[in-house]
């Protein structure tokens, strides 16, 4: 009996995923599905033999819409209700990848690879696009660029779970629910109306535009209030100390969909230039992170021009650019 090579069955796995994301219905999505699988290939130039095994990879990709009818709004709503059709998802997934000589993926695989978390949010925007959303309660809601929430409202609940990017929120007033915002490393619990909530790589952050927000970290005891004109920063290990902030600046900057960057760490610019622009980044997270921006980005600028004015206050940066929409950014030795 022949036995499988892991690392093969690995490899596999992830190029039928891709076939998976460059499927997308939506043009944008596979263009920056393409991307990113560009920067794949580029990570991982040993799978160039199991692609080539593959056959004509991106022919059987156009292929597979044709013949299969196969999108991701079909594993979407795959994913929704995954316990009643696990048996017809199954079979939909060999039948699409058998084909082209890929392994069959069943929904456990599928959920743990793919962004499941963004694509199933109540409400989400995609590279580029902001959205304006006005909640049940009356509570209005700005999502940044390829940001993403996910409501848990009830009769004594309201609560928005922030899943990764930016929002600004108006809270309509409700004495018997407050408004939690829920971040990877906090909880914010609304006592006023206005602030700001950015989830990042490893920190997520509250700018408080009006009134206050009680603050608790999920991985420590630890809990403050932070007021109007203030700003905190929470990760795994606890709170930071409370900043002051310029309230007017801030606000103008949310409005015209400028980053306002102070101290923030280089991975998470980079992070919402790929959300606004598409724009895809290759580097070391932590040799980057020491690397501190600060100052008023204008996204009408060019990426590269941005990456210029980085490179002039840091240069041991080197930055290459190998197309329009891919940089690899990494440190003099």
């Amino acid at each position: 009996m022949n036995m499988i090579d892991p690392n093969l069955q690995s490899i596999q796995k992830e190029i039928s995923l891709w076939i998976i994301r460059l499927n997308h219905e939506d043009p944008i999505e596979r263009k920056q599905a393409k991307v990113e699988f560009e920067t794949w290939l580029l990570q991982h130039p040993e799978y160039y033999e199991q692609l080539e095994k593959v056959g004509d990879f991106s022919n059987e990709l156009r292929q597979l819409r044709k013949t299969h009818q196969m999108n991701s709004q079909v594993i979407q709503m795959s994913f929704e209700s995954r316990q009643k059709k696990h048996q017809q998802f199954q079979k939909m997934l060999r039948r699409s990848l058998l084909g082209i000589g890929c392994l069959c993926i069943v929904s456990g695989l599928l959920y743990g690879y793919l962004p499941y978390n963004y694509y199933s949010a109540d409400y989400k925007t995609t590279t580029g696009e902001v959205k304006n959303i006005t909640l049940s309660d009356g509570s209005k809601v700005i999502l940044a660029a390829k940001s993403a929430i996910k409501l848990n409202y009830t009769a004594t609940i309201r609560q928005i779970e922030l899943i990764q990017g930016d929002i600004y929120v108006d809270v309509a007033r409700d004495k018997n629910r407050p408004l939690v915002i829920a971040t990877k490393q906090a909880q914010y619990t609304a006592l006023g109306t206005r602030f700001i909530v950015d989830q990042y790589q490893k920190t997520s952050q509250i700018s408080m535009l009006h009134s206050s927000v009680h603050v608790c970290s999920l991985h420590t005891a630890q809990s403050q209030t932070v007021q109007a004109g203030q700003k905190m920063i929470v990760s795994d290990t606890g709170l930071t100390n409370i900043q002051d902030i310029p309230v007017q600046m801030t606000d103008f900057a949310w409005q015209h969909q400028q980053i306002l960057a102070d101290n923030l760490a280089l991975p998470d610019l980079l992070t919402r230039l790929n959300y606004q622009f598409g724009t895809h980044f290759i580097y070391q997270t932590s040799s980057l992170e020491p690397i501190k921006v600060n100052g008023i980005i204008n996204i009408q600028q060019d990426v590269s021009q941005i990456l210029a004015l980085i490179h002039v206050k840091n240069p041991q940066l080197q930055i290459h650019q190998i197309s329009p929409n891919l940089f690899i950014l990494r440190l003099n030795k």
